[in-house]
């Protein structure tokens, strides 16, 4: 069926002009036109009046973890069957607030994924890196007590979580290469790796450096060889310089960065991709975590990060819109709040730019494991992907305004309309 959009007032993802009285034709799920007006010859299957909207790209949001819908404790006393079914309703509601596209970087989400793209369920598209992978005493060792002590003959079987596969232990590089391998032959478009400490786990110090310059060199080589690229969560210094040299693509928090490694990632084309509302939250212990512990270690990732928004913006720094949200529907609720926080660091054209092009961007560095690789993400043009959103306002203007979903009227994904909640008028 073509769909045609009329009426479009049309920010592309890459300009910071409207593109005022057009029309976008669709077919087979991608954008096949942008005119002035309809083709006189068609016979559209649906036409969309965009009057009095502002259209602009599916949001991309490249730092989820689509499967996690509780606290840590509480997954980690839950069955695959419990997590998978609560997952839906987490992507549900993630594309009904705008987010057509995702980056998962950590969990076992293959289910899911296999269930948006087949049509059972709805859910953005997903860019999955399944189990994330972290040394033993690393950031994805959730074991939540010492009691919980390594077997090596029977695996990890007193954690649900790492049970599951959406955290996974590799010590040594022959390991490091068969778990990379593993999620590769599961599908995942990039791999997601602990490159240092974390403030949610309990047993490494934020400031330590994991995996030795071994193991990452054989994990990135291994992921390169298939035409892809290493994500790595990273809070410290010295364990971003080590990444960088050792050719990570993509920093997810990147908190204690100095000039020095800002301009290594310039040179070196790097991506950063951290949450700032995130970090605020749980800094203000708004967001439910398991110990003090955590939260005294998060109030120093959420100070930190003010001075590395600094430096993006210093630098001029390629920066993705990522949320990092881990927790109940209520928590995820929370997912347009990290506009009103880029907004504030980076005015509201950039900011949205990362939300969109920037982050299709990265998104596509997953070459000849993307999983979506028909059609451009985070812009509208010919041969993108038919994602769209129909907003009251100009987010380019304001990006407040996508801060509150309700300003969110239409969502088209593929050219279906997942929402309209336009008023009756239109």
């Amino acid at each position: 069926m073509t769909v045609l959009i009329k009426n479009v007032s049309l920010f592309d993802g890459i300009n910071d002009t409207l593109r005022t009285d057009c029309c976008i034709q669709i077919d087979n799920g991608l954008i096949t036109a942008i005119s002035a007006q309809p083709d006189p010859d068609c016979r559209y299957g649906q036409v969309i009046d965009a009057a009095g909207f502002t259209v602009i790209p599916g949001l991309i949001d490249a730092h989820t973890h689509i499967a996690f819908s509780d606290t840590f404790q509480a997954l980690d006393r839950m069955t695959a069957e419990e997590v998978a079914v609560r997952s839906t309703v987490i992507a549900r509601e993630m594309i009904e607030r705008g987010f057509t596209t995702v980056r998962d970087v950590g969990s076992n989400c293959y289910g899911l994924k296999q269930s948006i793209d087949a049509g059972f369920v709805p859910g953005p598209r997903i860019y999955p890196s399944y189990g994330a992978l972290s040394q033993t005493c690393g950031h994805a060792d959730y074991r939540q007590n010492r009691a919980q002590r390594s077997d090596f003959n029977r695996g990890l079987e007193d954690s649900s979580m790492m049970r599951q596969g959406h955290l996974i232990l590799a010590d040594g590089v022959p390991q490091c290469l068969k778990r990379t391998r593993d999620q590769v032959f599961m599908g995942a478009s990039q791999i997601k790796i602990f490159g240092g400490g974390g403030a949610s786990s309990l047993f490494d110090p934020l400031d330590t450096i994991q995996y030795t310059r071994e193991e990452l060199r054989a994990i990135v080589e291994t992921v390169s060889n298939y035409g892809s690229y290493v994500c790595s969560h990273i809070h410290a210094g010295p364990a971003m310089k080590i990444a960088i040299e050792e050719g990570v693509k993509s920093l997810e928090h990147a908190t204690f960065m100095d000039d020095e490694i800002a301009r290594q990632c310039l040179d070196r084309e790097v991506w950063v991709v951290p949450q700032y509302a995130t970090a605020e939250k749980i800094a203000q212990r708004q967001i439910p975590l398991d110990s003090e512990i955590l939260y005294q270690k998060t109030e120093r990732v959420g100070k930190g990060l003010l001075r590395q928004a600094e430096l993006v913006e210093k630098y001029g720094l390629k920066c993705a819109f990522g949320t990092d949200l881990i927790g109940t529907p209520e928590v995820h609720a929370r997912q347009n709040d990290e506009f009103s926080a880029r907004k504030r660091f980076f005015g509201s054209f950039r900011g949205l730019k990362q939300a969109t092009s920037e982050a299709g961007q990265l998104l596509k560095l997953s070459g000849l494991l993307d999983p979506y690789a028909e059609g451009a993400l985070g812009v509208l043009c010919d041969g993108a992907y038919a994602d769209l959103l129909l907003v009251a306002g100009n987010p380019v203007a304001d990006l407040n305004i996508l801060a509150n979903a309700d300003n969110i009227k239409m969502v088209i994904k593929g050219g279906n309309v997942i929402k309209d909640i336009r008023p009756t008028q239109f």
